[in-house]
């Protein structure tokens, strides 16, 4: 299963990334790349919460939380994709207080499809490309709220 990390030094507080983050079901508010996203389970976003994201035209993902540890880690599980060189993924979510800001910390597995077997280089490029613009997207929105 390929894998990878990317990081961040963002420039606001712990509990600021948190805050946009725990906004489960509202992540096409803050990233360009999602075109809409639902909250499709009941109750407190927490594990277990699941939610729908489209990235029409590119297809889209049913995700799960694994685990949730409040201002620290959010494990989303990509249980079910939708016209994507993916099967699935894991996306481990990691933040710490570092001075004034967050360090953050998003460890990404995937296991390619058909798809995603054939075209290997590209895939694993787009993945990485996809999580490096969901870090810039997280980081410029908990920096607009800890400026508000």
């Amino acid at each position: 299963m390929p894998a990878f990390t990317i990081t961040r030094q963002i420039g606001a507080p712990l509990e600021k990334v948190w805050e946009v983050l725990d906004k489960f079901g509202d992540i096409a508010q803050w990233s360009p790349g999602v075109k809409k996203s639902e909250l499709t389970s009941e109750g407190p976003v927490g594990e277990g919460a699941t939610r729908h994201c489209n990235f029409s035209p590119f297809g889209g993902v049913n995700e799960r939380i694994d685990a949730y540890i409040p201002n620290q880690k959010m494990t989303v599980n990509l249980f079910e994709t939708f016209k994507l060189p993916i099967s699935g993924a894991i996306v481990d979510f990691n933040i710490a207080a570092h001075g004034d800001g967050t360090a953050l910390s998003i460890d990404y597995s995937y296991e390619p499809n058909r798809l995603g077997r054939v075209a290997k280089g590209s895939t694993d490029k787009q993945m990485r490309k996809g999580i490096s613009g969901l870090a810039d997207d997280l980081q410029r929105e908990s920096e607009r709220i800890a400026a508000m």
